[in-house]
């Protein structure tokens, strides 16, 4: 079958028929060509044809350029999903985290702000403090503190001392009793009773009292004190706070014996604005304590 070509050097192509036989044909014009191509090309079904057609054009640079271009962009797509899925658990975890610590934080500083920057922790200790107007009696009760709430040796002791020089000077009982075995150096009961006589009182009308550790012992040594003279009535002098368990015991182990709570009008130790220090809660927590363990004990 010849090839049809278009050429313009006749005498060539006679001699390249003459070598090969006539594969080359020469064409007039374009309609002769055009109709020697057709003549050229095997004559086929149409389904051969269009599957040719398709095999042409599923090799075609196009298609090739479109492939690649597809699986470019599933990696793309892949990989970033894959990284949206990581970054999606890592935002889990840290919501789940953040909301957690907001469920512990947003209490604890709520907590935090009402005990120092509020007068909650007063109103929740008002039940310990108990005081009455004075009145006349048969002695001034002084109850000493040792280390006591604040922690510290002598810790209120001048308010003490103080408050029971200034219900002797008033005149509202003719004797003093201090209550207190604690030895810090010095015996307490004999520091309070000194700094007593140097404000005046006389040293016979202050009775020591100085083997007493606790409330308990307070109560149970000084009542005997009061028994031995015949005193009945006595103004009881300790920490504010410290009012509460105090009369309680006298109640329990000493009940013939009228008390009348006298507390300091002033403590440095109680002193308060708003919130109360870690100390003051301390002190105020030790007699909450105390309490309970003084009515399992039957001492209250």
């Amino acid at each position: 079958m010849g090839i049809p070509v278009v050429a313009t050097d006749l005498a060539e192509i006679r001699r390249f028929n003459h070598e090969h036989g006539e594969l080359i044909h020469v064409a007039p014009s374009a309609d002769a060509f055009a109709g020697a191509v057709r003549a050229a090309i095997p004559h086929a079904s149409p389904s051969v044809v269009d599957r040719r057609i398709e095999v042409a054009r599923s090799n075609s640079w196009e298609r090739r350029l479109d492939a690649m271009t597809d699986l470019i962009n599933q990696a793309i797509a892949a990989k970033s999903a894959s990284t949206t899925g990581w970054e999606q658990r890592l935002e889990g975890i840290y919501r789940l985290t953040r909301r957690r610590a907001l469920q512990f934080i947003v209490p604890l500083a709520a907590l935090f702000m009402l005990t120092f920057y509020t007068p909650l922790p007063w109103w929740l200790a008002a039940p310990l403090r108990i005081s009455e107007p004075p009145q006349a009696a048969d002695a001034i009760v002084v109850f000493a503190g040792g280390v006591g709430e604040s922690g510290r040796a002598g810790g209120g002791l001048q308010e003490r001392v103080g408050r029971a020089i200034d219900l002797y000077r008033d005149g509202f009982a003719p004797a003093i009793v201090f209550s207190s075995g604690y030895v810090f150096t010095l015996r307490e009961a004999e520091v309070m009773k000194a700094i007593a006589v140097d404000q005046g009182v006389p040293a016979e009308a202050i009775v020591l009292e100085e083997r007493a550790a606790n409330t308990y012992e307070n109560v149970t040594n000084t009542s005997r004190i009061l028994e031995q003279r015949s005193w009945r009535r006595i103004l009881l002098v300790s920490s504010p706070y410290h009012m509460r368990r105090a009369t309680m015991t006298w109640h329990k182990v000493a009940p013939s014996v009228v008390v009348v709570p006298s507390p300091p009008n002033q403590s440095q130790f109680y002193f308060h604005g708003r919130g109360a220090s870690l100390e003051q809660l301390r002190g105020l927590l030790q007699e909450y304590v105390a309490i309970v363990a003084y009515k399992l004990r039957g001492w209250a």
